[in-house]
């Protein structure tokens, strides 16, 4: 894989990385028909985050592997868990859940600044989320964009609704408020990298990000984001967390493995 020690390097220092050439180019087509399927026959656990009298389409869909095959052939075929592995320095790799984000041109709605780590009912330091591009992305058209090193603060923060509509569930957190980020962190600090199809992003789960809406009248926003535990994650579904598909039949403090959450590489 064409992953070298400086990426590695570079994603435990910033909390992120960009990696171009480490999927084999079948899989940007393979995934355009998919999320096509998907947009035209979302799961259960579909969500639209953009008022659609404001906004064209901002729409969001997870646990796809699960519905469908073209998803579920991804995360069992590509290099995404390998990937992982190679980052993360794990000896296994479980899948813990997909999730498609479409910004359609001209979506004013942006994706609010947050840390993974506080929706997930997991604990461990080896999660992550590959973020692969399906079309040309730069911050005009919603690239998502870091705060360099956020991840190894020890801060986390309180979940919030990416539509803006009220979450019982995060009303749980004990979490504290996000701060401003925009005003209070020098743009030094922040990263947004400029993508093609087949490149992608791996960040950590406590690394904050957001995106801005996608400007640009011609151009759609696709991304297909896969997240992965390592072998030091353990199941805490704790008050405050993001629902998931279905009840994996674990108890606090177990290791991940189970039929949601599946091992896909292994050392």
């Amino acid at each position: 894989m064409k992953i070298s020690d400086h990426d590695k390097t570079t994603y435990h220092r910033d909390g992120v990385v960009k990696l171009s050439g480490v999927f084999d180019e079948k899989w940007i087509d393979f995934l355009r028909q998919a999320t096509e399927e998907c947009l035209n026959n979302p799961s259960e656990m579909a969500e639209e985050y953009a008022d659609r009298k404001k906004s064209t389409r901002f729409f969001g869909d997870q646990f796809l592997w699960i519905y469908n095959d073209k998803f579920k052939k991804f995360i069992m075929e590509s290099e995404a868990a390998k990937i992982a592995a190679r980052l993360m320095t794990a000896s296994k790799i479980n899948m813990f859940f997909d999730h498609l984000l479409v910004k359609e041109p001209g979506s004013v709605e942006p994706t609010p600044w947050h840390q993974d780590a506080p929706y997930w009912k997991v604990k461990g330091t080896q999660v992550c989320s590959i973020w692969f591009a399906m079309d040309n992305v730069t911050e005009e058209t919603g690239g998502v964009r870091y705060v360099k090193g956020s991840h190894a603060t020890g801060n986390r923060y309180r979940p919030q609704s990416f539509s803006g509509k009220n979450n019982d569930n995060y009303d749980d957190s004990l979490l504290k408020v996000l701060p401003d980020i925009d005003a209070t962190v020098p743009e030094d600090q922040i990263i947004c990298y400029d993508l093609q199809p087949g490149d992608c992003l791996v960040h950590n789960f406590n690394t904050i990000h957001g995106a801005k809406g996608n400007a640009n009248s011609k151009v759609r926003r696709r991304g297909y984001a896969t997240r992965w535990t390592g072998e030091d994650v353990v199941w805490d579904p704790r008050p405050g967390t993001t629902d998931i598909v279905s009840d994996p039949g674990l108890s606090p403090g177990d290791p991940m493995d189970s039929k949601l959450f599946p091992v896909v590489w292994r050392k």
